[in-house]
């Protein structure tokens, strides 16, 4: 299966739409299967990705883009967003997550 690479950003990702013709009648079959009795192996296809980057996004500091020791004490995390798009951003230390949320405040203030 070939799939043309989209960029956002610095974020490499393949459009949906862009992979179904790569699949095989074997697999869209188990696909349109799946989806038709809700979807269940799908959603945790999707739900375990998610996660995955989800945790790969907190090793990293938000702000020096630092290695995060997960087991460090000293480490902060913040969750911001609305309530249908929340944002979560993990910091090495105290000032860095200071400067993120100065640099909040002057582009809040324009």
């Amino acid at each position: 299966m070939t799939c043309t690479p989209t960029y956002r950003g610095d974020i490499m990702g393949y459009r949906v739409k862009e992979m179904i013709p790569g699949l095989d009648y074997e697999d869209l079959k188990k696909l349109q299967f799946d989806l038709n009795k809700g979807g269940l192996h799908l959603r945790k296809l999707v739900d375990d990705q998610v996660k995955q980057l989800e945790k790969k996004h907190s090793c990293i500091c938000a702000n020096c883009m630092a290695d995060i020791d997960d087991r460090s004490a000293e480490t902060y995390t913040l969750v911001f967003g609305p309530h249908d798009f929340r944002k979560k951003a993990t910091f090495c230390g105290l000032d860095c997550l200071q400067y993120f949320l100065g640099n909040i405040k002057m582009i809040k203030r324009g």
